[in-house]
């Protein structure tokens, strides 16, 4: 029978996690000397996931999820699409006719600016945009431009069309 008591002997005695030695107690059936020498012989991988206790190596082989991005790998992620959304918005510029930015959030207009007003502010802050930017792409904002007809861009889509002719 495995219990809290014997849980938290092993954790403390290892240092493993408990799904570790949840699983080192189960495959011991509860006894704690014989789950403490299966945890120190590495039978259980401790740096993975607290998700991710396999029952066997087929089944830890056969897992393509088990690799998570790096932080670094997500803010290089954000970085780049800030970027095509600044290159799609810069386009949409060139292109003519361009007078208002739009933020929003589930509907919501949340910021409404002068588009010539955006990119002059955005090159003197450029640091204070970028984290707002970035905190609007975490949060899942939408960004629209509108024209002088009244035509709205949303750049999101904008990208995903622009991305499919290349």
């Amino acid at each position: 029978m495995i219990n809290m008591t014997k849980i938290d002997y092993v954790i403390n005695i290892t240092g493993a996690s408990y799904d570790i030695v949840r699983k080192a107690l189960l495959d011991s059936d509860g006894d704690v000397d014989v789950a403490i020498s299966y945890i120190r012989e590495g039978k259980y991988d401790v740096n993975i996931e607290p998700s991710k206790v396999y029952e066997n190596e087929k089944e830890k082989e056969s897992d393509s999820h088990g690799e998570r991005k790096s932080s670094k790998g997500y803010v290089d992620d954000v970085i780049k699409y800030l970027d095509e959304i600044l290159e799609a918005v810069k386009e949409i510029w060139r292109k003519g006719n361009a007078s208002r930015l739009l933020v929003e959030n589930k509907g919501e207009t949340v910021l409404s600016l002068s588009l010539t007003t955006s990119a002059i502010g955005m090159l003197l802050a450029l640091p204070a945009s970028l984290l707002g930017l970035s905190a609007a792409y975490i949060y899942d904002y939408s960004f629209k431009i509108i024209m002088d007809n009244g035509e709205v861009i949303d750049v999101k889509e904008y990208l995903k069309d622009k991305s499919k002719f290349l």
